[in-house]
């Protein structure tokens, strides 16, 4: 048996790939909101109505795929505080909170995706107002993230037909693509404020058995997240009318 796996590594991983690059309007469609009113003229009635300062809810949607792994981690959700203690400092909102995923009411099932696995679905925009209205909040921002990597060997992964060569030969590229978009709406009647959609990207190379996918989408995700919480610093400055 050891050596019928030691058979099957070696021809999955010598040999060398071609980059196949990145999809990014599969990527756009997973991380998309979907439509929630076909009414166009009740949308054009609607009139924006924030107070200033006004409170903020967010809701950050965690899918989990294949191992049950969720794509935000404590530590990443919690970098976006940093970027609303800058408008809190700065007179844009009052107060901020982050919504429960316990406090939505979701029916939807976790979806199988054969690209991705199992995948939970982002809930309504009308859960959501209902969960932000809970926390008495003026405005909704929903964040949603997708990530892809691309894996390919260069010309050294022919090392790779001695097992030791797998360990030790940098011959396996990991890129990493992170996107992640946010949607303002205001709670009370939906009006949509402002959209953002945001790249990160990572880059690394190592032996196939000890280079770690994960955490290039991780490095790809924190570059994303910086450019996310300036954007998103820069546009509510704008839409409520206050210079920090």
């Amino acid at each position: 048996m050891k050596h019928l796996l030691a058979a099957i590594l070696l021809l999955t991983l010598t040999g060398c790939a071609m980059s196949k690059g990145f999809d990014r309007n599969v990527l756009r469609e997973r991380v998309s909101q979907p439509v929630t009113d076909t009414n166009i003229q009740a949308v054009l009635n609607l009139k924006p109505q924030l107070p200033k300062p006004f409170k903020l809810a967010i809701y950050v949607h965690n899918p989990e795929v294949f191992q049950r792994k969720p794509f935000w981690t404590e530590i990443e959700k919690n970098s976006l505080q940093d970027a609303t203690d800058t408008l809190k400092q700065s007179g844009v909102i009052s107060d901020v909170v982050f919504i429960a995923a316990s406090v939505v009411q979701h029916n939807s099932e976790p979806q199988f995706n054969p690209r991705i696995g199992l995948h939970a679905p982002m809930p309504r925009v009308q859960e959501l107002r209902l969960a932000a209205a809970r926390y008495g909040a003026d405005a909704l921002l929903t964040v949603n993230g997708i990530s892809s990597i691309d894996r390919y060997n260069n010309v050294w992964s022919l090392a790779y037909r001695t097992i030791v060569g797998a360990y030790f030969v940098p011959g396996t590229h990991s890129d990493a693509l992170v996107m992640i978009s946010g949607v303002l709406w205001d709670v009370r009647n939906e009006y949509l404020y402002a959209t953002e959609e945001v790249e990160g990207g990572a880059q690394k190379r190592g032996p196939a058995l000890i280079l770690d996918d994960a955490e290039v989408i991780r490095q790809a995700k924190q570059v994303a997240l910086t450019e996310f919480s300036h954007t998103l610093t820069a546009r509510l400055t704008r839409l409520n009318g206050n210079t920090p």
